[in-house]
């Protein structure tokens, strides 16, 4: 008995140091093999300028062939296939609107990140970021229109198992285990913004709650900016049904399809976001 209780306190404590928290199961899935993305439209309220505002935001989730070289999709020899995920944020703010996207790349064999971007336009100016893992940092280049983040770079040395605060709609589909549980992992803020600042790699805590009475998965991300609170589908592959941010900002999922949305560009398509 005193053998068995040892093992398991050995066990949770790995758990609690983040050991083997997540799995590369789902982006593995044959699921991204059909041709069409994951198109998740959310009914949003999005924090802007002190203020909470109605929003309009769309994840798209797809796979596609990604050059190591270049970083860029490409079918060139040596190509890997990634899953994508564009967060695609519009805000009207008054007069003038926010027109925001992340994008985020893991390699579909391995589920780690192998690059990050962002471009932000607003009527003050733009603001593009871009950033992927070399020797041990996160190499994340920008150009902004702030006096002082003209252009430039930040070397963020990236922590064992870093986990970055844009990957989390789709990171925390690829927990291991939806048991409850809680984790200590390290986290880097969101660079959705037009500004840069001095990002860094902070202590954060996952904690997998127990399921909802509808058995949504119910996971809370602590850090040193408050708790945001995700729910997830029951059913595989847990889409993101909802995102309440620790600042006020909020997602609830209307409705997720799998489309082919490139080839829905013509005028009446935009139906599909009703």
């Amino acid at each position: 008995m005193r053998r068995i209780l040892a093992i398991a306190a050995l066990l949770a404590a790995a758990r609690a140091r983040g050991a083997d928290v997540f799995a590369p199961d789902l982006f593995r899935n044959r699921l991204w093999d059909d041709g069409r993305a994951e198109y998740d439209v959310y009914a949003a309220t999005e924090v802007r300028e002190g203020l909470p505002r109605p929003a309009r935001v769309v994840h798209l989730i797809v796979k596609e062939p990604f050059d190591p070289k270049t970083r860029v999709k490409s079918d060139r020899p040596g190509a890997v296939d990634v899953i994508k995920m564009n967060q695609v944020i519009d805000v009207p703010t008054g007069v003038y609107a926010y027109h925001q996207m992340q994008s985020t790349f893991w390699d579909r064999a391995t589920g780690a990140v192998v690059k990050v971007s962002l471009s932000s336009n607003d009527s003050c100016g733009n603001a593009f970021k871009e950033g992927w893992l070399e020797g041990g940092f996160l190499r994340l280049l920008f150009h902004t229109y702030w006096d002082g983040e003209a252009d430039g770079e930040r070397r963020v040395p990236l922590p064992a198992g870093g986990i970055f605060a844009d990957e989390l709609p789709m990171k925390l589909r690829c927990l291991r285990r939806f048991d409850p549980a809680e984790y200590r992992v390290k986290i880097l803020p969101s660079i959705i913004g037009s500004k840069v600042g001095s990002p860094a790699f902070a202590d954060a805590t996952i904690r997998v709650l127990a399921p909802a009475a509808d058995g949504t998965i119910r996971i809370e991300v602590a850090g040193a900016a408050g708790v945001d609170r995700f729910a997830f589908e029951k059913s595989s592959p847990h889409v993101l049904r909802s995102w309440k941010r620790a600042d006020g900002s909020a997602l609830e999922l209307r409705k997720t399809m799998r489309l082919d949305y490139w080839n829905h560009g013509r005028p009446g398509d935009e139906k599909l976001l009703e």
